[in-house]
């Protein structure tokens, strides 16, 4: 079995900002952008054989018995709604975990699997 963690990019400073901007509407606008790309992104996984283990906020816990990873990332960044999603995949809930923080040590909107190592992926 193979765990996925897809968590989005920023979206806590993209809140921060409308805070001290007193922006009401950027923040509803986040808000609506960050839940219609993960709906977006849980519908696809759904219909490509992911089992949906917690899908709200603006991440993604998923697994699956195989996952191509490059395969993964492009249905992701193809339903994100010009929202950036960094992924994480392991053969464990924490495996993902750790993968997950390796992308976003990298840069963000990128993802690594971690098997023996690290391996990023662009």
């Amino acid at each position: 079995m193979m765990y996925v963690y897809i968590d989005g990019d920023d979206i806590g400073l993209k809140i921060e900002k409308s805070f001290m901007n007193n922006d009401e509407i950027s923040l509803q606008k986040i808000n609506n952008d960050v839940k219609n790309a993960v709906n977006s992104i849980s519908s696809q996984l759904v219909i490509g054989g992911f089992d949906i283990i917690f899908s709200g906020a603006d991440g993604i816990i998923c697994k699956r018995d195989f996952v191509d990873v490059k395969e993964l990332f492009d249905l992701i960044r193809h339903n994100s709604k010009g929202i950036n999603f960094s992924l994480g995949v392991g053969s464990s809930l924490c495996d993902a975990f750790l993968a997950l923080r390796y992308a976003k040590s990298n840069g963000k909107n990128t993802a690594a699997l971690f098997d023996d190592g690290f391996s990023l992926l662009n």
